[in-house]
């Protein structure tokens, strides 16, 4: 290995070679100016002492000017631009060029062996562009422009000359480091090196030693004690294409898209982090799986994963599911980066294959995953699967063509179930349009929260961000909490940039600032960059109306592209293969993806797509749209949905433009006649628009009025299927329900909640002896005489308990009125809380051997859930009680323990995850604020409120409908926007609604048999005993959903789907 210094003169020879022009002293001093307004006082030393000579500096200036000069006089012809084109790109030559020219040059060189050198260099760079002839007429081009004098118009050119120096400076930087680091390893291709490599980048990632592209993106670099790894930026292509099962293995580890997980993060690290690109900011993101309650109550609750890799080991099988930006195709990147390093580690022996199901075309799963998996490990698919050592990362379900999606996602479903022995697949796809065909456990990535965005900004030093996510109207706290748009946010705020209200506005930003930069770093051979959003937008458009996949082939991008757009009133040719090699260079489009062409994030193409709508809008607002947004909504129209047994209910079918339409709402300067088209076929949709529209309040305002009137009419509509009407709900809910307004009184913000009047008389509590339905604890029955009261029309919603929450309610202890309830919010764990749950479904399981058959015979818990309870029995008492009181010790003493699941914390669902004490303390804040005795219903006083006079099973007149309630038979599973169920006619005898499903209700009764009961003893607020509990929920079936059911809890119990409803013993008139 030469030394630095020579290392360094034989890097500069071959850029430089004999300049033999000498600069004048005037051309020199402006230079001096221009590097230190480009680069400080200092950039010109720093480029001397690098050299090492101080005419180097000169001689580096002297050659980038005459090239430039004299290449902008001779280029005229057509081939002498694109001879232009290839020769300006010498002097940024990548490390592997300067290298091998370096490895043969000697230090000083005559014209014809120099001439020979650059035929060589041409060669190599640039095989498929050039013939021979060129090559050798190009080395001759570039020896003559260095004999040329120097152009008088020299000065126009420095701000090029000094970008091209900077570039330089980075690659004479990293080739003195590395001349003069004597332990630098350096690695060639062969079978033995590439084994010594796997040895070494194994050994580093270990050790958590950073591998990084250096700063000029040439090679890729990593420093554990005194040793320097360093390879090719390259060699990631390099070794995959080698068809090599190990050399493909390694590309994973060392690839931009995977090699994050080594760079920033310990692999299998307690916190889940993702980093996003292209910019390679890191984010952290939450996961959520669905699995079994604890007390096994319910299909299913979430449960907090702290890493992905926990799914995978316990699942052969399952879908990450997310918003869009969310991360789901970094999780599965991060999957497939640890288990590369584990198979080359022998620690685990799933071989790791991600496929895009854009790229799938018309082939079967098996066609599909055999192509690739050869492609790029030269194995057999049929030998991998019968080893069960597959793991296949399949990105991308909404990116399937809509129309044949289903069809597909069948075949997947049959393909993973054959082949399930050993091996593991793991899909990706965006939740709105999951329909659960495949059938699979869902892993959601959850909205990022507040302690993890603070966190992400003091790891980034952007700190100063949180006052503009909490600027007031902005909105930005909401966008914020999607990976993807976070790291945007950050990077806009580093660039100074903060004037974006929605997300459009942020990625038009964003989409711009790609392109202006690419713009400086291409001077030759630029389109327009109006052009270039036209025609993407057009190509994206395209890809949307013909419903095919994120992928087309590069025939039909071609035909999709118009062939001149119109810039400042005159056409522009689009030549395709200048657009998509400038979008791949910006990462508009993917750069991994050719010939084929596709955006480099979904969104990118819903974004540009919305450009093109934007434009056809405003061009013509008369076009009709409707078949962007119109889809099924009555109850005669809807389809059934494709999903399996314990997934919840879809939405609503969607068209696919819906992320297009919001998008392109929030480009629009004047959105309000675009609201107003698509509030015409679909007003939820609408809404949605209008939250993220990102327009001066004024522009939109009256609009809100209209649309909440639309929403609320759509939930009450009873031609409107559940669907549809739980969509509305909770998209009511977002958009500020007009049922929930707040008003201050007395100061403090406060929602006034809706009363039903229930008249004084006697009422029939329990059920009958011959009620074969019925429980033991719900007889005897018997008449019970009452006063007139009020009853919440519905449960206390999130809407509600967000103004006890604001006014301090956690932090002022005269609401909590008993010691119990004081000791419980300074953090004791008093009443047993869910803990009693656990041991009590731990014990029913030692009495009866045969647990898991009465539950299978009940139909009541999903295969996983029988699992889960499986895994519980196995433990012993002490294993058990350890490990789920560390789980439950966090629950919160200052918010319900769901509040920022966004499965719960919908304004206009109930309020869930509240105990007791916690419903009596928001009870104690209204009466005071309002004025008016608020409290919770007694058990007698809620059977009477939801049975009435006539004693109904269940709250309506009749037998059992499973439209009326969100119980489990519905499989909403989750809580409904109140309300949803009473167009079915889910309504009261005293027209309070949700009294049947939707949340279990606290009561103030202490549980007792009736036979023992004493009113006054029951209501006792210092006794620690279970509380009663009322109505069923969603997760429960209809049998204890009658209004008769008696289920009980401890005090300090939370869950998903317990939460309460006010009483108040006076009514309004009595004020």
């Amino acid at each position: 290995m030469p030394d630095g210094g020579i290392l360094v003169q034989l890097a500069v020879s071959v850029i430089l070679h004999q300049a033999r022009q000498t600069l004048g002293e005037e051309v020199l001093t402006r230079l001096a100016d221009v590097l230190t307004e480009y680069a400080g006082e200092k950039a010109l030393d720093k480029l001397t002492t690098l050299v090492g000579q101080q005419g180097y500096a000169a001689k580096i200036t002297q050659a980038f000017v005459v090239a430039d000069a004299c290449f902008a006089q001779k280029t005229n012809s057509p081939t002498d631009k694109n001879l232009h084109e290839a020769i300006l790109s010498l002097p940024l030559a990548k490390l592997e060029t300067l290298e091998q020219l370096a490895t043969h040059l000697p230090k000083t060189l005559d014209d014809a062996s120099f001439r020979q050198a650059l035929r060589a260099t041409f060669r190599a760079s640039w095989p498929q562009q050039l013939s021979e002839a060129e090559i050798d007429r190009a080395a001759g081009l570039y020896l003559q422009c260095l004999d040329r004098p120097l152009a008088a118009d020299c000065e126009q050119l420095l701000p090029t000359i000094f970008r091209k120096l900077e570039r330089m400076e980075n690659i004479l930087a990293e080739l003195t480091t590395r001349a003069q680091t004597p332990s630098t390893i350096v690695f060639g291709y062969s079978a033995n090196d590439v084994e010594k490599l796997i040895e070494k980048v194994l050994t580093f990632a270990r050790a958590g030693a950073v591998f990084e592209a250096a700063s000029n993106q040439q090679f890729l670099r990593a420093e554990l004690g005194h040793e320097t790894l360093v390879l090719p930026a390259s060699a990631p292509q390099t070794l995959s294409a080698h068809r090599d099962e190990r050399q493909y293995l390694l590309s994973l580890l060392l690839h931009h898209d995977y090699r994050p997980w080594a760079t920033r993060f310990v692999p299998l690290a307690g916190q889940m982090d993702v980093a996003r690109q292209p910019e390679g900011l890191d984010v952290p993101i939450a996961f959520t799986e669905l699995v079994i309650p604890a007390d096994g109550a319910g299909p299913t609750t979430p449960q907090p994963l702290e890493d992905i890799t926990q799914a995978v080991e316990k699942h052969s099988a399952f879908i990450i599911l997310g918003e869009p930006g969310a991360g789901k195709t970094t999780s599965i990147r991060k999957i497939a980066f640890e288990a590369a390093r584990r198979y080359l580690a022998a620690e685990a022996n799933h071989l790791p294959l991600f496929v895009r199901l854009s790229e799938q075309n018309n082939r079967s799963p098996f066609e599909f995953l055999a192509f690739e998996l050869e492609r790029r490990t030269g194995q057999k698919l049929a030998e991998a699967l019968a080893a069960g050592r597959l793991l296949a990362l399949i990105d991308g379900v909404n990116e399937l063509p809509r129309a044949q999606r289903g069809e597909y996602l069948k075949a997947w479903r049959t393909f993973c179930q054959d082949y399930s022995g050993g091996n593991k697949f793991i899909f990706t796809g965006r939740e709105r349009d999951y329909e659960a065909e495949l059938n699979l456990p869902r892993v959601r990535v959850e909205p990022l929260d507040d302690e993890r965005i603070a966190d992400y900004l003091r790891r980034h030093a952007a700190q100063g961000l949180e006052d503009w996510l909490n600027a007031p109207r902005t909105r930005l706290r909401a966008l914020a909490r999607n990976p993807l748009f976070l790291s945007l946010l950050v990077f806009a705020f580093k660039q100074d940039q903060r004037a974006f209200n929605s997300r459009a506005q942020l990625l038009q930003w964003f989409v711009n600032a790609r392109l202006e930069r690419e713009r400086h770093l291409t001077p030759t051979g630029w389109l327009p960059t109006s052009a270039q959003l036209q025609a993407l937008a057009q190509l994206a458009y395209a890809m949307q109306t013909q419903g095919e996949s994120t992928t087309f082939t590069l025939k039909a991008a071609r035909a999709a592209l118009p062939t001149t757009v119109e810039v400042d009133g005159e056409d522009i040719a689009v030549p395709p293969t200048d657009l998509f090699r400038l979008a791949r260079a910006a990462t508009l489009l993917d750069p991994a993806t050719t010939p084929a062409v596709r955006f480099y994030h979904h969104l990118f193409q819903e974004y540009f797509a919305a450009l093109e709508l934007k434009r056809r809008f405003e061009e013509d607002p008369a076009i009709d749209f409707s078949a962007l947004w119109r889809t099924p909504r009555q109850v005669d129209e809807m389809p059934a949905p494709n999903v399996g047994e314990w997934d919840a209910l879809p939405e609503p079918p969607t068209t696919g433009w819906e992320e297009t339409t919001i998008l392109a709402c929030g480009l629009l300067r004047e959105p309000a006649p675009f609201i107003e088209a698509v509030r015409a076929h679909h007003p939820a949709l609408a809404a949605r628009c209008w939250l993220e529209a990102g327009a001066a309040p004024a522009l939109i305002a009256p609009l809100k009025t209209a649309l909440q009137e639309n929403l609320l009419a759509d939930l009450y509509n009873p031609a409107l299927h559940l669907r549809t009407r739980l969509q509305a709900g909770y998209v009511l809910g977002r958009l500020d329900d007009p049922r929930f307004t707040p008003q201050t009184l007395n100061g403090v913000k406060v929602i006034v909640p809706a009363m039903r009047p229930v008249p004084a008389g006697d009422y029939r509590i329990g059920s009958a002896a011959e009620d074969e339905q019925a429980y033991t604890n719900e007889k005897p029955q018997r008449e019970v005489t009452l006063p007139a009261f009020e009853i919440g029309r519905w449960p206390v919603t999130n809407a509600e308990y967000a103004c006890f929450m604001d006014a301090g309610g956690y932090t002022t202890e005269r609401y909590w009125k008993t010691d119990l309830a004081r000791r419980w919010l300074k953090g004791e764990n008093v009443t047993g809380g869910p803990m009693t749950r656990i041991l009590e479904l731990w014990r029913f399981t030692r009495e009866y051997p045969d647990w898991r058959q009465q539950l299978e015979s009940e139909n009541l818990h999903s295969p996983e859930q029988l699992d889960a309870i499986e895994m519980i029995a196995g433990m012993d008492e002490a294993q058990l009680t350890q490990q789920y009181e560390q789980a439950f010790a966090g629950k919160s003493r200052t918010q319900p323990h769901y509040w920022n699941h966004s499965d719960y914390n919908n304004p206009s669902q109930p309020v869930v995850g509240v105990t007791w004490f916690e419903a009596r303390a928001y009870c104690e804040w209204l009466s005071e604020v309002t004025g008016r005795i608020y409290r919770l219903p007694r058990e007698a006083e809620w059977e009477a409120a939801a049975r009435g006079p006539q004693a109904h099973l269940y709250p309506w007149e009749g037998a059992w409908d499973k439209d009326k309630a969100n119980t489990l038979e519905g499989r909403v599973l989750k809580p409904s926007p109140v309300g949803a169920y009473a167009a079915a006619g889910g309504v009261g005898p005293f027209e309070a609604e949700d009294q049947a499903g939707n949340v279990w209700e606290w009561t103030s009764t202490l549980f007792h048999d009736y036979a023992e009961a004493d009113e006054a003893r029951d209501e006792a607020p210092e006794a620690e005993g279970d509380r009663v509990v009322r109505g069923g929920a969603w997760d429960s079936l209809a049998q204890v959903a009658r209004c008769a059911f008696r289920l009980r809890d401890v005090p300090a119990f939370f869950a998903t789907d317990l939460g309460f409803r006010l009483l108040s013993p006076v009514s309004r008139s009595g004020f």
